[in-house]
């Protein structure tokens, strides 16, 4: 079981790897988008899944088995990334992304969702299984920057990116097929048949998850900054060296990188310090990254500085998804009513990685706007990476002082070694 959740995870997160990082550097390099547009397809990106939770979490906690669901959404979302691929129109493009994602936003809870139905002892395996995820999402950096780009510059590179939406959408449809061969995870019986999200609704009575969620919220409109704008910042990190070939990607995956022991010792910092204090670990881990991106171009360095700077600000990337963004969704299974855990994972998720995503690209595409020239090109990374460094400097001080103490997990009960 351990193994057919870690192959779930690898492809589940191979799929987004392909494209995200990357994705920014491609539309502006290839398909000449503005700052605007860079911005509304990032938030293209998040805007679909808003619809999702009234609907795909009502389906797997009332009606089909949710490995169904995620089958379905998995194939449909490889063939509209194929199409994808033979666009170049931005709002074509934008509107493409918009569909894809409504398909396969939600599958990221759905994937998570199984993952708790069917593992033992949640709070231990699944930081575990969940770290294959994130071997996935590294290891197409690699198959593409050092295989399909070696040796690529200039406009035959930034026309060849286009890859990553061949190799997403292939794999993404094999995801789809192998998801029919997961486990059986029917709805939950339950004598009650209450509407799921009315009751997830509820839940915002309660003071821990009401905070977490608004917390979340403005932490996951600095997350998409981040990916907005990531891609092109290390590009003119690498041009100020006259550095011509693809390595953002792998420069990226440092982030992923570093998640991985991240995850392999989730288990043992939230035994130590509760969830509390390892989600305030990660929101204020949102908050370095961004202060040390700032600094890059604020200092005058030499290009080996620039790259060092920026390679440890990839590497605050374990931090900010480990300990915030995996924990809360561990949180949120850990409160949530048996019978709408797919709907509570749903309903998060589309707070965090639609609303707070596709306001983060908005904002992303006119803070991007504020700091650059009048032919669109960023002048000011220092103020751009700062703007977002406040943001979730204020969400880590409020998160500490609003969300409520609770005593650590105790080692035993997470199952975590010695």
């Amino acid at each position: 079981m351990f193994v057919r959740l870690s192959v779930m995870m690898f492809l589940q997160y191979f799929v987004q790897g392909a494209y995200l990082p990357v994705v920014s550097v491609y539309v502006r390099e290839a398909l000449g988008f503005s700052n605007t547009q860079i911005g509304n397809f990032g938030a293209a990106l998040a805007v679909g899944p808003m619809l999702a939770p009234f609907l795909v979490g009502q389906f797997v906690d009332r009606y089909f088995a949710t490995e169904r669901v995620m089958a379905f959404c998995h194939v449909a979302a490889g063939v509209l990334m194929l199409c994808l691929w033979t666009q170049t129109e931005p709002w074509i493009i934008i509107g493409i992304g918009m569909v894809y994602s409504l398909l396969y936003v939600p599958t990221m809870m759905l994937s998570n969702l199984i993952a708790f139905r069917h593992l033992t002892n949640s709070d231990a395996q699944f930081p575990r299984v969940r770290l294959f995820g994130t071997i996935g999402f590294i290891l197409p950096a690699y198959l593409v920057e050092f295989w399909w780009l070696q040796g690529l510059e200039g406009a035959e590179l930034q026309s060849a990116r286009g890859i990553v939406f061949v190799l997403s959408g292939g794999v993404g449809i094999l995801l789809g097929l192998y998801c029919l061969s997961l486990p059986s995870t029917p709805p939950q019986p339950s004598k009650e048949r209450s509407y799921a999200p009315a009751t997830v609704l509820r839940m915002f009575r309660q003071r821990d998850f009401a905070v977490l969620v608004v917390a979340s919220f403005f932490i996951a409109i600095a997350h998409q900054f981040f990916f907005v704008w990531n891609s092109p910042f290390l590009r003119d990190i690498l041009d100020s060296g006259g550095v011509e070939g693809a390595y953002e990607q792998s420069i990226s995956s440092v982030g992923q990188i570093c998640e991985i022991g991240v995850m392999a010792g989730l288990g043992l910092l939230i035994s130590r310090f509760g969830f509390k204090w390892t989600m305030t670990i990660g929101a204020f881990a949102y908050t370095l990254r961004c202060v040390l991106l700032g600094l890059v171009f604020a200092v005058d360095l030499p290009f080996a500085g620039k790259i060092a700077i920026a390679t440890a600000g990839q590497a605050l990337h374990g931090f900010c998804f480990g300990c915030f963004m995996a924990v809360a969704y561990m949180y949120v299974d850990r409160i949530a009513p048996t019978d709408v855990k797919g709907s509570m994972q749903t309903m998060y998720g589309t707070l965090i990685l639609a609303l707070g995503f596709f306001v983060g690209g908005i904002v992303g595409g006119e803070v991007g706007n504020v700091f650059s020239d009048s032919e669109g090109n960023v002048e000011n990374w220092a103020g751009l990476w700062w703007s977002c460094a406040a943001l979730a400097g204020v969400c880590t001080v409020a998160f500490a002082v609003l969300f409520p103490d609770r005593p650590p997990v105790d080692a035993a009960e997470v199952g975590v070694d010695g």
